[in-house]
């Protein structure tokens, strides 16, 4: 069975008192989503696809907080972030109430997404990285009914979305940084900047443009051209080596971006008003981007730059 599993159990065993083996583990996850014992009498490479269709990456260094974990509830929350089952749906898949998937879910999601820190930093980054792929994602999101405004609304998806920078280390093939959510109609390089141009000094210095690390320069689209000293985009001056290596600097953080939209939480609907929406759909996708971190980690890694 594949290493992914193994850690996936060691997180799991450091938090409850029976242990799981890796096997063990892969056939609890399958058995909550229809393929019991009976069904798995199948490779170990189609077993591995059908949890990760239903479950998307593992995880492990999950917090404790003084708190007992259970497997089933901790499956049944990356199931959701993956598949974004309503309550009922749950409550008919997994064998709990409404109320019961409503509240561990939230919890679950909120410790995974405490692990943002630990996995997606600019920490450790490799001496001879160089240059950082830059982008930003579109989540959908359902309308804002409490904020109805065109700033919503994603030339991507002809609807109401979300938009979060994401960046992508091309050397050792990880996520590095993630920001948001920001209207789907703010572009990008003012993302970047964390504020508009020619007002430098109203600049959000949290912003990416301000936390870039030295001696490293981010590789983006056109639309990063006006911010050339922090941004190099590809010109028609450039060596063709050149051109090749931002092509496929910016291909990896596509097929990164990708993996975000595997996740069924591309069509968020929860929240209640605009405030509540921005809050939960932020620690719901950053959930995801720590899940595909530890995917990468763990057996699926981008394709090299």
């Amino acid at each position: 069975m594949q290493d992914v599993f193994f850690t996936f159990c060691l997180a799991i065993n450091s938090l409850m008192a029976s242990n799981l083996s890796s096997d063990e583990l892969l056939e609890l996850g399958l058995k909550y989503v229809g393929f019991g014992p009976e069904r798995q009498h199948v490779s170990d490479e189609l077993n591995t696809s059908r949890f990760r269709a239903h479950y998307g990456a593992l995880i492990v260094d999950l917090e404790q907080n003084g708190q007992d974990v259970t497997p089933k509830n901790l499956l049944m929350s990356i199931c959701w972030l993956k598949l974004y089952d309503t309550e009922m749906v749950m409550a008919g898949r997994w064998g709990y109430g409404e109320q019961y998937c409503r509240k561990n879910v939230k919890e679950y999601v909120k410790r995974i997404r405490k692990l943002k820190p630990l996995k997606i930093s600019f920490d450790n980054l490799h001496p001879r990285c160089k240059f950082l792929g830059v982008d930003c994602i579109h989540a959908r999101s359902q309308e804002f009914r409490c904020d109805p405004d065109s700033k919503w609304w994603s030339h991507k998806f002809n609807g109401p979305a979300l938009s979060y920078e994401i960046v992508t280390d091309p050397y050792e093939g990880n996520i590095r940084w993630v920001s948001g959510p920001q209207p789907a109609s703010v572009h990008d390089i003012t993302i970047l900047r964390g504020g508009k141009a020619g007002k430098m000094n109203e600049w959000n210095r949290d912003a990416l443009y301000f936390n870039i690390p030295d001696g490293v320069k981010l590789v983006g689209d056109s639309g990063y051209d006006g911010q050339r000293d922090k941004v190099t985009t590809t010109m028609d001056a450039h060596a063709p080596d050149t051109k090749a290596l931002f092509k496929r600097i910016k291909s990896q953080l596509e097929s990164c971006n990708g993996r975000f939209k595997t996740s069924k939480l591309c069509s968020f609907r929860h929240g209640q008003g605009t405030d509540d929406k921005l809050k939960r759909h932020k620690y719901s996708f950053e959930a995801c981007v720590v899940l595909v971190q530890y995917d990468i980690e763990n057996g699926h890694p981008l394709f090299e730059v």
